[in-house]
């Protein structure tokens, strides 16, 4: 595998599945609206039909503060069963979607709606399955990153994870000390994620049944070869860098019409577009992976005994009639 060239054709195979990329669009609008509904249809029913009446610019300042107050009516329960309720869609629809993601970068070709949805189906048992024995293995992971936290606090050097609020704003973070636990947990976690995405394809291409036995020849090809991982984490920096600068441009966007109104939602669509762009990159990335390893040995089959060969028949003489 040579992984600068996967690093640079990734992003480009990834947002060429045009389609592929409008399905995970549309599903992730679906989640939004479900984890929107609860606030929003009792903001619609208080307001009226828009928050853009009485004749003032969008939106309007006393809308704004008429709504605040209504979210503090709620509580933080009114605030905390969306997010809890958005949370479980997202991670219930990354899951019935990685079948149907792999399949598709895994068998180039025309994208079909009824194939994607078949495989979807097909590989959801396996994934969930496989994400069982993926949290089994995060475990030694997140305690390794715990334990450096603990042996530098002990040892009064500075991490990003334990310092203050007022250090934050006070102090430069950034030293030596906190850039080196960050990168050994980003490395780490990195990890973790690239041997599960290498598992899911290898549940795919290997029509491989047994879960356990793909995330740990995943685990161990990703330790022995620091090239692909650390051109998995230069690929996750790219597309954070990448929805950062398209963050930053959507909220330049100035709603005060309609049609501001319009463009911000467009350029939203655009900045999660992007994020699901660099996430089938990832996967993109994992099938050049697999496909780089060693073919996976098939067991030889048992070589029965050849059975003994009779003896051959001794025929009888009839007996002669008198």
């Amino acid at each position: 595998m040579k992984p600068l060239r996967s690093l640079l054709m990734a992003p480009l195979r990834a947002f060429s599945e045009l389609k592929l990329l409008g399905v995970l669009l549309v599903a992730n609008l679906c989640v939004a609206l479900v984890q929107s509904a609860p606030v929003l249809l009792p903001a619609l029913g208080h307001f009226g039909h828009s928050l853009a009446g009485r004749g003032r610019a969008f939106p309007s300042p006393e809308a704004v503060f008429d709504f605040t107050q209504l979210l503090a009516q709620g509580g933080g329960s009114f605030l905390a069963g969306p997010l809890l309720l958005g949370f479980v869609f997202s991670v219930g629809l990354q899951l019935v979607l990685a079948g149907g993601i792999v399949s598709q970068l895994c068998t180039p070709g025309r994208f079909s709606l009824a194939h994607f949805a078949r495989n979807c189906v097909d590989q959801l048992g396996r994934n969930l399955r496989l994400l069982g024995w993926a949290l089994l293995g995060l475990l030694p992971l997140a305690a390794l990153a715990v334990l450096a936290t603990v042996l530098l606090a002990r040892a009064e050097k500075p991490t990003l994870f334990t310092l203050a609020a007022e250090q934050w704003a006070l102090d430069n973070p950034f030293t030596g000390w906190s850039l080196a636990h960050l990168a050994l947990v980003v490395v780490l976690f990195a990890l973790w994620r690239s041997s599960f995405d290498l598992a899911r394809v290898q549940l795919f291409a290997d029509d491989q049944r047994k879960t356990r036995v793909a995330a740990w020849r995943a685990l161990k090809q990703m330790v022995r070869s620091p090239g692909a991982l650390l051109g998995y984490i230069v690929l996750g920096l790219l597309g954070l860098l990448a929805v950062i600068a398209l963050a930053r441009l959507h909220s330049a966007v100035q709603v005060t019409s309609t049609g501001k109104a319009w463009l911000a939602l467009g350029m939203a669509q655009l900045v999660i577009a992007t994020r699901l762009g660099f996430s089938v990159a990832h996967t993109v990335f994992a099938v050049d992976i697999y496909r780089a390893m060693p073919p996976r040995p098939v067991p030889a089959l048992e070589e029965k005994p050849a059975p003994a060969a009779e003896p051959p028949a001794v025929e009888t003489p009839a007996p002669q009639a008198e």
